[in-house]
């Protein structure tokens, strides 16, 4: 496990092999978390707006949804109109 050492303005440099592991480069952002032990830091990347691009891929948006809602209400109403249903 690799020691850091805390400078005087409470900066830590974050061993390279680990920051190659995590992807970590200038300016990412870290959570800091202190675990309930009270003696444990954790230091958890925040997620990339990259991350989440295309998660929604081939999810109707909301206007094709109430689209859809409208379209089913207007069969509906039209059967009800005929007696059916």
């Amino acid at each position: 496990m690799p020691v850091v050492v805390l400078s005087e303005r409470g900066q830590l440099v974050i061993p390279q092999e680990i920051r190659r592991k995590l992807d970590l480069a200038k300016g990412s952002r870290l959570h800091l978390g202190l675990m309930d032990d009270g003696q444990t830091i954790t230091l958890r990347p925040v997620g990339r707006i990259k991350s989440l691009r295309g998660f929604l891929k081939g999810t109707p948006t909301a206007d094709r949804m109430l689209a859809a809602v409208r379209r089913e209400e207007r069969q509906r109403d039209e059967r009800r109109g005929q007696g059916v249903g």
